[in-house]
């Protein structure tokens, strides 16, 4: 391996060296996107947020460095990130946990008495759940906790607040709306540490009252109202339930959702942000980042034994393809078509596996970086028959890929890609060369065969 760049982890003892770096190499590229076209494509994480990642044990963030002492320079950075909350912005896995093949799938593991006995449950400990997120919110914004206000008083301030949101085109109460990430915030971590029943909440997420009027009389619901005031705060919870849904333009490129309902914030890794200087692209770099990410990352969800699956996200603008090659690169190659937040569309990716077949899948992926991109610093050995594998898939997906450049459009709207499509000519030469590769490779193995190279 003879590479001209090193790879480094920023942690909090490095941070000072490379932060400023990092943050300014995120401004160059999205400048550069912006320039050919691709306008939207890039949401840029800021010095302070990279520093809050490089903060906190659950993300990573890898660099690629070039030079000597202060001559250094930062050619690619990736965030592998972990640290979701339920059901806020950044939890990807919760596209894949909504809609009726979810709720059914979940109605499937009970019996008919034990399904009616846990919504019941899970429902009136979401209403704690939300009195108890409703009054931080309240005490954040400035409305401290008053015991003259009541319930009712309390319910209508905050539908207030949310109704402004959601009624103003600009905001519309999206994903990344403060109150809305933090009323579900708060929630998640009102059901993990009093009720400690987090589970039930990712899986009863979206009931609500009418759902339970379809399985109790109004006897069996009196329960519910008999506390002073509670009937407001479930009209105001439903509601805000209803401003929560989500728009899912397009599932046919995820046929089978059941694979992925297991998903959720402790067993998911997700492939965050992985960016290159235009201007000294270094082949496979990116994703040699990634990898060694992935490897960092996965470590914390095998501590924990219950994990029984893993899976792999990423979010992507529509249009961005080199960030889709990266995420289809590693096996990212289902995903759903969604509104993430007001007017910014993305495909969400995904890929699972069982606990057991995890090192099996990063032993692929060193092989294949290792074979298209030179990177084997563990110096893992490689039959020429793998090699020549490896090769052939790539020139099958690089085959695809030119014939998507061909014919990229938008969805829904059938209208020509706006951004400037680079690269073209590249991927035509770096298919010429793998096809060269495959057949040197080939000679050998026949020369293998033969003897020649036997000794």
């Amino acid at each position: 391996m003879n590479k001209n760049y090193n790879i480094i982890e920023v942690t909090k003892d490095n941070k000072d060296e490379y932060l400023s770096s990092i943050a300014q190499l995120e401004e160059l590229v999205l400048k550069n996107m912006e320039q050919n076209g691709k306008v939207g494509q890039l949401f840029i994480t800021g010095k302070d947020g990279i520093e809050e990642y490089i903060d906190t044990d659950s993300n990573h963030v890898l660099i690629a460095v070039t030079g000597e002492n202060s001559k250094r320079q930062v050619i690619s950075a990736t965030y592998i990130t972990q640290g979701q909350i339920d059901f806020t912005y950044n939890d990807i896995t919760k596209y894949f946990k909504y809609g009726n093949e979810y709720l059914e799938y979940i109605k499937s593991k009970y019996s008919e008495n034990e399904f009616k006995k846990v919504i019941r449950k899970v429902y009136i400990e979401k209403i704690c759940a939300f009195k108890y997120a409703r009054n931080a919110v309240l005490q954040e914004l400035g409305i401290k906790e008053n015991s003259d206000v009541s319930e009712q008083e309390k319910n209508e301030i905050l539908l207030k607040l949310i109704d402004q949101e959601y009624n103003n085109p600009q905001n519309q109460f999206h994903e990344k709306s403060e109150i809305r990430d933090n009323l579900n915030k708060y929630m998640s971590l009102y059901m993990k540490v009093v009720k400690k029943d987090l589970k039930a909440y990712q899986e009863f997420y979206w009931i609500d009252f009418n759902y339970l009027k379809k399985y109790f009389n109004k006897e069996k619901l009196q329960g519910f109202t008999n506390e002073s005031n509670l009937d407001s705060t479930i009209k105001a919870y439903d509601k805000i339930l209803q401003y929560q849904k989500y728009k899912i333009y397009d599932r046919t490129h995820c046929q089978n959702m059941s694979q992925y309902f297991g998903a959720n914030t402790e067993n998911t890794v997700e492939l965050d942000t992985y960016i290159t200087r235009p201007d000294s692209r270094e082949n496979g770099i990116a994703r040699i980042l990634v990898l060694e990410g992935i490897k960092k990352s996965i470590n914390r969800i095998l501590k924990n034994k219950d994990n029984k699956e893993i899976f792999l996200v990423s979010t992507l603008h529509e249009e961005n393809l080199s960030s889709k090659y990266v995420s289809e690169f590693f096996g990212l190659k289902d995903y759903l078509f969604l509104n993430r937040r007001s007017g910014r569309d993305r495909q969400v990716h995904i890929l699972g596996m069982k606990r057991e077949e995890f090192p099996k899948y990063i032993a692929m992926m060193e092989k294949k970086i290792a074979v298209l991109y030179d990177y084997n610093p563990s110096k893992i050995l490689i039959t020429e028959e793998e090699r020549r594998k490896i090769i052939q898939e790539q020139i099958g997906y690089e085959v695809q890929e030119l014939q998507r450049l061909k014919g990229i459009k938008d969805i829904g709207k059938m209208k020509k890609y706006k951004g400037y499509i680079e690269g073209k000519q590249t991927k035509i030469q770096n298919l010429q060369e793998l096809m060269e590769r495959r057949s040197y490779i080939q000679s050998r193995i026949v020369d293998l065969k033969g003897g020649l190279y036997g000794k």
